[in-house]
């Protein structure tokens, strides 16, 4: 559970937008690290700090505590770092407004719990989610969690600056755009709040609100690690129409990236500051415009910006031919991940993923010739797709792991609030919200290899699609270590150092680090010999 950050005094609207965008934006990577997590944003009032604005204060409770593994009784979770009640022992009992940050339907019956005992703590408290989860069912949100007095829908920088804005003034929040709540057990929901379209409007993240250098210093990644690894966004919004996809409804479909410049000098101060070595971008269409990736390729060049970075996330291939690839490796681009989702033409049509898979694959052999580390993710057992279809996908797989991808994993599909597959299945009656329902869709994030709890594939159940991920995996490693051997050497290497070329690496690394007896006696005698000669 990971839950607001240090501490920050806020004094005016820059400041706690500021906030708002660190807390989105490490919610999601710090959902690497933990299973059930919620971001708490503190704002706490007293006479003093009516007059100067707000004292704005935060507790990451992951970051307090990496090495902490904790079961969580409910559903197939783990938690990462302090529990709730070591959490409540942080909290200023003044605390007027909690900022709760759902980014994931998983985490929800966690929160839930974790709210319950909060409100009881703090009952005159005003609490306000906000987050993927939360936009995409705020009636049923509000429902299933009584605690919550308000969401706050889609974009949150400027409905929190104007919530807290309108509390300084002792000013009622309802008629707020962005906002949807229940009253008198009518539910409400005000004007849909329009995009911000100025994204290099919004202030830098505030990472001193969060132990950041904790991160840092562990080596985290969401993808392949290259040491000291910042997270990072050079835009919003997504113009395609997955429909298993439920970003665009929180950011929109309009792409909004920001200048070049604005994005190197914010880079060049997190290399002065807290001397990264790593960068990941975690924009989901980050190669949508060809003349910006290449142009922010040859800046990263000009300023001598030499760290290494990755894009982890998953995009596409339409942008990306030789010229474009050839850039990305000058400009020391290391990982690349890309999204084709499935094999089969038939199913890609389906979902609505408008790619060419002889492009992708192009595109592939260009970034694998280039020495960029590459993997593909791939999705199985769509609603409507049939054995034939899958097995398509399982032989892409192959082909992707010959061609010389460093990993290509299959997921089973898992139908997400806020996507047009959600809908569907909802409305047929084909899936229940409860408890049960947002458990299942941990299956994939305990990082283990178990079948997933439900299968919404008209043809093929749970354990056949399980059984057909591990014969995928297995397949897929094999490949990859026996036709190319000195990744097993370089495995090896990556354990005891910084650098990793794969999540497959990375994930030994982060176990090996929660392990005491690793940390404590084999990791100090090992670095003294070995990373001397790296």
């Amino acid at each position: 559970m990971h839950a607001g950050y240090d501490y920050l005094l806020s004094p005016g609207r820059i400041r706690r937008k500021k906030l708002f965008y660190a807390g989105i934006l490490f919610s999601f990577v710090g959902a690497i690290f933990l299973i059930a997590g919620c971001l708490y944003y503190i704002l706490d009032y007293s006479s003093e700090t009516l007059t100067e604005g707000l004292t704005v204060k935060g507790i990451d409770a992951t970051g307090r505590n990496l090495n902490k593994i904790f079961k969580i009784s409910k559903g197939n979770l783990q938690g990462n770092g302090i529990e709730i009640d070591e959490i409540i022992k942080l909290i200023d009992p003044k605390t007027k407004i909690f900022g709760i940050s759902v980014m994931f339907s998983h985490e929800w019956t966690y929160i839930k719990d974790c709210l319950k005992i909060l409100k009881k703590k703090f009952p005159k408290s005003i609490f306000i989610a906000g987050g993927e989860h939360v936009t995409a069912l705020p009636e049923f949100s509000l429902r299933d969690c009584k605690e919550i007095d308000y969401i706050s829908l889609g974009e949150g920088e400027e409905t929190w600056a104007d919530i807290t804005k309108n509390m300084l003034k002792k000013k009622s929040i309802d008629k707020l755009d962005g906002l949807a709540y229940l009253k008198n057990n009518k539910f409400i929901q005000t004007k849909y709040r329009e995009r911000i379209k100025e994204v290099d409007k919004i202030p830098w993240p505030d990472w001193e609100v969060f132990p950041v250098n904790s991160y840092l210093d562990n080596a985290t990644s969401f993808g392949a690690g290259s040491g000291r690894n910042m997270p990072f966004l050079a835009s919003r919004g997504c113009p395609y129409e997955c429909t298993f996809c439920s970003n665009p409804l929180m950011y929109g479909r309009r792409y909004y990236i920001r200048p070049i410049d604005d994005v190197i000098n914010e880079i060049k101060f997190y290399i002065k500051k807290y001397k990264i070595t790593g960068l990941q971008l975690y924009d989901l269409t980050a190669i949508v415009k060809k003349d910006w990736i290449i142009e922010f390729c040859k800046a990263l060049k000009k300023n001598n910006i030499n760290i290494e970075w990755s894009l982890p996330s998953g995009t596409r291939s339409e942008a990306l031919d030789l010229e474009v690839i050839k850039s990305l490796s000058k400009a020391n681009l290391k990982y690349l991940v890309y999204a084709p989702e499935s094999g089969s033409e038939i199913t890609l049509k389906l979902i609505k993923k408008k790619i060419k898979l002889y492009k992708m694959e192009e595109s592939i052999r260009y970034a694998v010739k280039q020495g960029i580390s590459v993997r593909t993710n791939l999705i199985i057992g769509f609603p409507h797709e049939k054995r034939r279809e899958l097995y398509k996908t399982m032989f892409q797989q192959l082909k992707f792991m010959i061609m010389g991808c460093e990993e290509s994993p299959t997921f089973p599909f898992q139908a997400y609030p806020g996507t047009e597959l959600f809908d569907n299945l909802l409305k047929n009656k084909k899936l229940k919200l409860n408890d049960d329902y947002f458990n299942s869709l941990a299956t994939l994030s305990t990082g283990k290899l178990t079948p997933p709890d439900i299968s919404y594939n008209e043809f093929m159940g749970r354990y056949e699609l399980y059984f057909y991920r591990i014969i995928g995996l297995m397949f897929s490693y094999s490949v990859s270590y026996i036709t190319r051997p000195k990744r097993i050497f370089r495995t090896l290497k990556s354990i005891f150092t910084d650098r990793s070329n794969s999540v497959f690496e990375q994930r030994i690394k982060d176990n090996l680090r929660k392990s005491k007896i690793f940390v404590s006696y084999i990791k100090p005698f090992i670095l003294k010999k070995i990373l001397k000669n790296v």
